[in-house]
């Protein structure tokens, strides 16, 4: 999925304040003007450390969290509901869930957590890159599981980002405290 431009926007105008407020929000603008992909991803790893110098810690993860619950898709949660409704318990879900590949295919829990993983980057818009990025970028991935989770246990979700394929680990790698 590529980057939720106009989200980014609404959260760093709700969160963020002053002059990097305006650096951000001027950034996005700056953003929309490109035209490749690979343009795109060299300039969000420009902004994401631009972001991390300049945001404190808790709110860098409340953006980028709610960009990746705007980036789920309604299609992927209307598959997910449904697959949710045939589903026995949690583990059979999660094996439903692997089986149509919603959350990358390997889903496992452990006790009141759920491993999940990603064998590649599948957010569009930075993939295009071999630049390292900034971590704080892959709690847009967060957020989506997080929104997913939710949606299906109906019951607030935390997720941990473990490791991240744009920050030179081998897979994106989250923990689902259920």
């Amino acid at each position: 999925m590529p980057f939720k431009t106009k989200i980014f926007q609404q959260k760093v105008d709700q969160w963020v304040q002053g002059e990097v407020r305006e650096e951000l929000l001027n950034a996005c603008d700056d953003y929309m003007t490109l035209t490749t992909a690979v343009q795109k991803a060299q300039f969000l790893h420009g902004m994401m450390n631009a972001f991390d110098q300049k945001v404190d810690g808790n709110t860098r993860t409340k953006i980028m969290q709610a960009c990746g619950r705007h980036c789920i898709g309604a299609s992927t949660l209307k598959r997910a509901r449904l697959i949710a409704q045939g589903a026995k318990d949690t583990d059979d879900l999660l094996e439903r869930l692997n089986a149509a590949h919603i959350g990358g295919g390997y889903l496992q829990r452990e006790r009141d957590v759920i491993h999940a993983a990603y064998d590649r980057c599948y957010c569009g818009s930075v993939s295009k890159t071999k630049e390292v990025f900034s971590p704080t970028y892959c709690q847009c991935s967060c957020g989506w599981y997080q929104k997913l989770f939710e949606m299906l246990l109906e019951r607030p979700v935390e997720v941990d980002l473990l490791g991240s394929i744009i920050r030179g680990d081998s897979r994106c790698q989250f923990l689902i405290h259920i």
